[in-house]
């Protein structure tokens, strides 16, 4: 139940992130904004973990690569992605990853998540479907492009999972986030305009950015999930769209409706669903 809470945390300040970053990505190209989110947030995990990262990095270097690679690719595709559709189509495909996690590791752990978690997981895309209101049109390279960053969103929560039952999420965390800034530092140079290291005027949103949505974020999810489990922790992180829409509400003036506002409801009703299958199954037994 803590780590559910955990990363209930998560979601709310991934949601709270979406003025903040609508107002960043005005000022910095995307790969740049990433490197200086992602580079910021390792150095401030190696100012409070330096002995415990240096101690045991190689230990876990691996599996923290393949997390923030699988990272920068999600981000990657979906930012993409967004060329060709709307951010409303895009933000129901990329929430297919809810339903994708239990249906990978159903594929190849062979572990059947139940009809509860599965039913939960249904019920959060339709819900996502309500959210949304630009899903017409023909299937294109967005889309495409989206669907890959669900999947690889997916495998990278079914990582996460994997890796912290062996490794210290701390040091996971710190190789996590220096992927990622190595990743986008690369394709900034080769794919963007050169930008200022640091914009004055969005510096508090910068600030809010690094510290509670990239470094508080990121560490508590893999910490957390390292107690939940992945198909919990897809359904309870699903929530950010929610708080993401009411953020937008009450920072940038936007409207809800009628529709929006029952597609939020189902996705709560998917996550209390989701908590409370373990007392549903100890009531069977």
């Amino acid at each position: 139940m803590l780590a559910d809470f955990a990363l209930l945390y998560c979601a709310l300040f991934w949601g709270l992130s979406f003025p903040t970053m609508k107002i960043l990505v005005g000022v910095y190209p995307t790969c740049w904004l990433l490197f200086v989110r992602f580079l910021s947030a390792a150095m401030l995990i190696y100012l409070f973990f330096h002995k415990r990262i240096n101690s045991s990095i190689r230990k876990n270097f691996v599996g923290g690569a393949i997390i923030g690679t699988l990272l920068f690719i999600a981000i990657g595709t979906q930012t993409v992605g967004l060329n060709y559709i709307g951010g409303g189509r895009s933000a129901f495909i990329s929430a297919v990853y809810v339903l994708l996690v239990p249906l990978i590791i159903w594929a190849f752990r062979k572990v059947f998540p139940g009809w509860v978690t599965l039913g939960a997981a249904v019920l959060c895309i339709a819900g996502m479907y309500l959210l949304t209101d630009d899903l017409s049109g023909a299937v294109n390279a967005g889309d495409i492009l989206t669907f890959i960053c669900a999947l690889v969103f997916a495998v990278q929560i079914i990582a996460i999972n994997h890796y912290t039952s062996d490794c210290d999420p701390i040091v996971l965390s710190f190789v996590e986030f220096m992927t990622l800034a190595v990743l986008s530092f690369v394709f900034s140079m080769l794919f963007e305009t050169r930008a200022s290291l640091i914009d004055r005027a969005s510096l508090p949103e910068l600030l809010f950015t690094i510290t509670f949505c990239t470094f508080g974020c990121y560490v508590i999810q893999i910490c957390a999930q390292k107690y939940a489990k992945p198909s919990h922790a897809a359904i309870i992180m699903s929530l950010e769209s929610v708080f993401g829409l009411f953020s937008s509400i009450i920072f940038l003036g936007e409207s809800i409706t009628l529709r929006a506002s029952a597609g939020c409801a189902l996705i709560f009703m998917s996550v209390m669903i989701a908590e409370l299958e373990p007392f549903m199954n100890l009531k069977r037994s």
